[in-house]
């Protein structure tokens, strides 16, 4: 047995087998993107540098799943989409479809039995893969017969132009090109197709989470005759690489391909009769209406007129609660799918220095808001999105080092702020008017009636959206905003992590002076790039619990408490605890009863 896949799962969490008792599924229920459930035995990944061949199929405790049935699910899209081409934008929306619709080289383990995605890379287009050079070059042979709905045949030709096509229309960067630059060489991918069923990938350098890219939600393998030919024309925005307009040009090959879309209204997917697995994709498609106020999306649910309620919309830790007291619904709890730090200015006072930063982390009662406002259910973090990994450490398991992450000591901190020569101060809290940036206004408001007890005075300025990416409030006295953090999908958090350059932050001045002067910080840096490219996972491991520590005891970020997320279905549908991440492949595994 190896360590829990996140921490304390158990002691809050409803068991997914209970929550499913009395259906087919099997010993551990579907473990997603956030690695979702109860704590578990983990196995190791298949070692980076053999080959893997099989196929995934259904397991044998889903021999009676039913097929046939819509599933109505609102959600996961979270309003109309800012485009139909999904190379064009980063959307949580058309993620939703162009991951159904697509296939990749690997897929992220969802299987009902599965110990989970980061345990995990399995095949999906590519049936098996090698590389001789330990991360290097990487070899592909794919599946033969992988087919679009059209009838039309995914081979090595559609991978390498799907990944070009990202680079030629999006700019600077394509989505796979930003997140795995060691594959491009300008705007050409490094791969080559060797025959139709063969692909040959050469990186610049060794990257730790190729193969988990390779089936994550940044991309997706699009067919050249299916834009081009169905298109208006051969591209306006980038001659020949197509503009996809309208939903009967996303077609890859997937398990379900999108049949209409209507905008303010919501989109529809059908069952791709040609999908390689045939023992998969149980419905016979998904009805997504956009329902975007929770507490709607509640009522439609206890009426019946939704079969199951996706996490991006989530619902509050109370609606949850509330929902489990209906006959007919299950909740399913997962973690909460963005966690947001507050970022301190580190390139002002008074937030240069360790002890003012460790005296904010103890004046406040993070535990208590777990108890009361969360109700229990919440979660303390020192990194970003630790269930992705069960490298994550729990910070009470960290001693001294995990102490300004699960303490409350206000004596401790007033201590700290004399030490310092920061008796009273005063900062400036910038936060956003949008989406998950908004659940941390509770916390703020009480974060400013704790902190005034140890002499601290906090201001909070709420600013657009657009604004609060790109700069601080102009206030003095140094600051805080909130940050958002990329790359939340794949095994590593580590690229995720401060000062790792995200192009939603302004971070790069903000960590500048950690970076020229902080020891503990220039030795974070070099383990973290050390850590991206090994593939040993038992070293990498070390290596991310060594940048933990650090993390902790420097209090480079402010992490506020992470609510669970009640993800919510009818009691007719099984297998539905969608990841609160972007990959939606686990519909494939849903079906429901009639």
């Amino acid at each position: 047995m190896t360590e829990p896949t996140y921490w304390a799962r158990t002691e809050t969490r409803v068991s997914r087998r209970g929550l499913l008792r009395g259906s087919a599924v099997g010993a551990m229920g579907l473990a997603g993107a956030a690695l979702i459930g109860c704590s578990s035995g983990a196995k190791d990944a298949t070692p980076a540098g053999t080959a893997i061949s099989g196929t995934p199929t259904a397991i044998a405790s889903n021999q009676t799943a039913k097929k046939g049935g819509t599933l109505r699910i609102a959600g996961q899209a979270t309003g109309d989409f800012p485009s139909l081409d999904y190379d064009r934008t980063n959307g949580s929306a058309m993620g939703s479809v162009s991951n159904l619709a697509g296939v990749k080289l690997t897929q992220w383990d969802e299987r009902p039995d599965s110990p989970g995605p980061v345990e995990n890379v399995i095949p999906d287009l590519a049936e098996s893969w090698e590389t001789p050079d330990q991360g290097i070059t990487w070899n592909f042979k794919l599946k033969k017969g992988v087919k679009t709905s059209d009838g039309l045949e995914v081979k090595a030709s559609d991978v390498v132009w799907s990944f070009d096509r990202q680079t030629q229309i999006r700019q600077p960067l394509g989505l796979l090109q930003g997140n795995l630059p060691p594959l491009y060489t300008g705007k050409k991918s490094n791969a080559t197709a060797i025959d139709d069923y063969t692909l040959q990938v050469k990186l610049n350098k060794p990257d730790a989470d190729f193969l988990a890219l390779m089936g994550s939600h940044w991309w997706s393998v699009e067919h050249k005759d299916v834009i081009t030919k169905k298109g208006t024309d051969l591209g306006k925005t980038a001659a020949g690489w197509g503009d996809i307009v309208g939903v009967d040009q996303i077609r890859g090959g997937g398990p379900y391909y999108p049949s209409e879309y209507i905008p303010a209204s919501g989109f529809k997917m059908k069952r791709n009769p040609n999908f390689y697995d045939s023992n998969l994709a149980y419905l016979d498609g998904i009805d997504h209406p956009f329902i975007l106020d929770p507490a709607a999306a509640s009522a439609a649910l206890v009426a019946g007129q939704l079969d199951a309620h996706g996490p991006l919309t989530q619902f509050t830790v109370q609606q949850g609660i509330e929902l489990q007291k209906s006959p007919n619904l299950q909740v399913d709890w997962q973690p909460c799918m963005v966690w947001n730090p507050w970022e301190f200015d580190h390139t002002r006072e008074p937030f240069n220095d360790v002890r003012v930063r460790r005296a904010l982390a103890l004046a406040v009662d993070r535990p208590g808001w777990i108890k009361n406002l969360l109700q229990g259910r919440g979660r303390n973090g020192v990194m970003v999105l630790p269930w992705l990994t069960y490298w994550a450490m729990d910070p009470a398991k960290m001693g001294d080092d995990g102490k300004y992450f699960t303490g409350f000591d206000q004596a401790e901190a007033k201590k700290l702020l004399l030490a310092a020569g920061k008796e009273k101060f005063t900062y400036t809290l910038q936060n956003s008017n949008i989406g998950a940036y908004t659940v941390t206004y509770p916390f703020a408001d009480l974060m400013a009636s704790q902190l005034a007890q140890v002499g601290i005075t906090q201001k909070q300025v709420i600013i657009d959206y657009a604004a609060h990416l790109t700069k601080w409030a102009p206030e003095v006295d140094g600051g805080v905003r909130e940050g958002f953090i990329v790359r939340p999908d794949i095994q590593s958090y580590a690229f995720a992590q401060v000062g790792m350059g995200s192009p939603l932050s302004a971070g790069k001045e903000i960590w500048g002076a950690l970076t020229k002067n902080d020891k503990e910080y220039q030795d974070f840096r070099v383990i973290a790039e050390k850590q991206a490219v090994t593939l040993d996972r038992n070293a990498r491991k070390e290596l991310i619990n060594d940048m933990q520590k650090r993390m902790a005891r420097n209090v480079w970020d402010f992490y506020w408490p992470a609510p669970d997320s009640p993800v919510v279905s009818n009691k007719k549908v099984h297998n539905f605890r969608p990841p609160p991440g972007w990959n939606w492949n686990i519909m494939k595994y849903v079906w429901k009863d009639a």
